[in-house]
């Protein structure tokens, strides 16, 4: 059976987190807070807390943060049930992936069936904590990050995941903190999730392959960048990373231009993954003059080049939000 795209992205998101021992009961079973006046909503999220005025938001990271060692961040994922992302993140689950788990424990926050995680991340020194909740529509992932020795900011950040409240029912804006706007009619694809500041887009707004290489998506990031050259060595080295994917580049096509001003270049290949999966990769870079930041369009065309034109009409859309 196949599986969406969103929930592979989070159980990697999961595994990578975590450097199985048994759980120590070091967060509250179950969770019941009110929305009130107290809580803020977290941008780009429906995630409410009420999170201390020495942390604070870095939009371009989409986090807040105390410091370079101390932070937390929420991946809220639709389309996509809890039940399955708890079946493929089980202490199990994980170790077999390598990684380690201090503690682990089953969590009901306000009402949604949930998880609470804690151990070593890749980084030495490092702890990573997991709060993971949803329901058959929905997963929600708050990750927060302080060093290991730094007891004070574990419990700190525990204390704010378990003061939290999800208010399902808010309307939100996937694009709240998307600073560029694009013609999302020339493709006629539909948001269907945002990891990180990665915005993805698919055909149906839900991606039900296994590997990068079998459907048809486009996805635009932003990142700081620095200037234009930056621009071009990021997309070079994403590029040379498929390559450590297995991943096969041919027919590599590069052209630099000027869009609405601002230095853009932009790359075409052919991609070919190890089950012969062939697809075209339109990527195009823009650097928004004047700052530092830049945007990163990715299209993967696994149509025949059904979609190419329209990836690069769509991606040309691109406008900074002012």
């Amino acid at each position: 059976m196949k599986k969406r795209l969103p929930l592979k992205i989070l159980i990697i998101v999961t595994i990578v987190i975590f450097s199985c021992e048994n759980s120590k009961n070091v967060f509250p079973d179950e969770i019941n807070v009110s929305k009130t006046g107290s809580l803020k909503r977290i941008e780009g999220t429906r995630l409410f807390t009420k999170t201390p005025d020495t942390y604070s938001f870095f939009k371009n990271l989409i986090r807040y943060q105390k410091n370079d060692n101390t932070y937390f961040q929420v991946i809220d994922v639709p389309n996509t049930a809890f039940a399955e992302y708890k079946s493929k993140t089980t202490p199990e689950a994980i170790t077999r992936q390598g990684a380690k788990i201090d503690v682990y424990e089953p969590v009901k926050f306000n009402g949604f069936e949930g998880t609470y995680s804690e151990g070593p991340s890749k980084n030495e020194g490092e702890t990573k904590i997991c709060l993971a909740f949803g329901d058959e529509k929905f997963v929600t992932v708050v990750i927060g990050v302080c060093l290991t020795d730094d007891k004070n900011s574990k419990q700190e950040l525990k204390s704010i995941f378990s003061s939290s409240y999800y208010d399902k029912l808010y309307q939100l804006d996937p694009l709240e903190l998307a600073d560029f706007t694009l013609d999302e009619t020339i493709l006629g694809f539909r948001y269907a999730t945002k990891i990180g500041n990665i915005f993805i887009y698919t055909p149906d707004g839900k991606i039900e392959a296994t590997k990068m290489l079998e459907t048809s998506s486009y996805q635009v990031m932003l990142f700081d960048a620095g200037g234009p050259e930056k621009v071009k060595e990021f997309m070079e080295m994403s590029t040379s990373r498929l390559g450590l994917q297995g991943i096969e580049i041919s027919n590599i096509k590069a052209s630099d231009f000027y869009i609405n001003g601002h230095p853009a270049t932009e790359l075409s290949m052919e991609a070919k993954d190890k089950d012969n999966n062939t697809v075209t990769v339109y990527q195009l870079g823009i650097f928004n003059t004047g700052t530092t930041t830049a945007v990163l369009f990715i299209g993967i065309d696994s149509e025949n080049g059904q979609y190419f034109d329209k990836f690069r009409a769509t991606a040309k859309s691109l406008r900074f939000r002012q």
